[in-house]
């Protein structure tokens, strides 16, 4: 039984001290995992920030060149107008072939040095200008038909600005309309 009490001697505080450790343990456990918790939680909260700080960075490099993409649009559409379009082309003694040509390569270079600004234009809004312009072309194609290359240039340019202001939809004024609507619902 000495024996029996010996033994007991040492297990005994053993499996106190383990009891103990194990208790405490378990306590650091659970506060490592809500610290945890809260560091997770604290990194979330934090990428939602950033990712406010970005959108919120971003809107304001974008936004104005979007703005900027609409005037270019709305510029492009006025130079390309028939009767502004004649204004700067028209010259003395010019004949019917030279005027049409010089009108077609004003749109092209026009409508090239503006075609990078699809980038910021809607879908829509940009199928708009396109569309303008190549109505435009055709219309100008097909009164330049009804002249000889040798006539005078002075009656063809009056017979394709009345023309274009006699159609019932003026492709230009239609593409200015369609631009306008687009930034009153995407920018107001």
């Amino acid at each position: 039984m000495n024996e029996l009490l010996e033994l007991l001697k040492i297990l005994l505080p053993t499996l106190v001290i383990l009891v103990v450790v194990y208790i405490m343990m378990r306590e650091f456990s659970k506060q490592n995992a809500k610290q945890l918790n809260y560091l997770r939680d604290e990194q979330d909260l934090q990428k939602i920030k950033m990712k406010k700080l970005d959108k919120t960075s971003t809107d304001k490099i974008s936004l104005p060149l979007k703005f900027q993409a609409y005037e270019r649009m709305v510029l492009f559409l006025e130079r390309i107008n028939p009767s502004s379009l004649i204004t700067r082309v028209l010259k003395p003694r010019m004949n019917v072939g030279t005027m049409h040509a010089a009108l077609l390569s004003t749109i092209r270079e026009e409508y090239e040095h503006n075609m990078s600004q699809q980038l910021y234009l809607t879908d829509s809004s940009w199928e708009l200008v396109k569309n303008a312009k190549e109505e435009i072309v055709r219309h100008i194609n097909a009164t330049a038909a009804d002249f000889g290359s040798d006539e005078d240039a002075s009656k063809f340019a009056q017979e394709v600005i009345a023309s274009i202001y006699n159609q019932k939809n003026n492709p230009i004024d239609k593409a200015l309309g369609g631009l306008k609507e687009d930034i009153r619902n995407n920018f107001s």
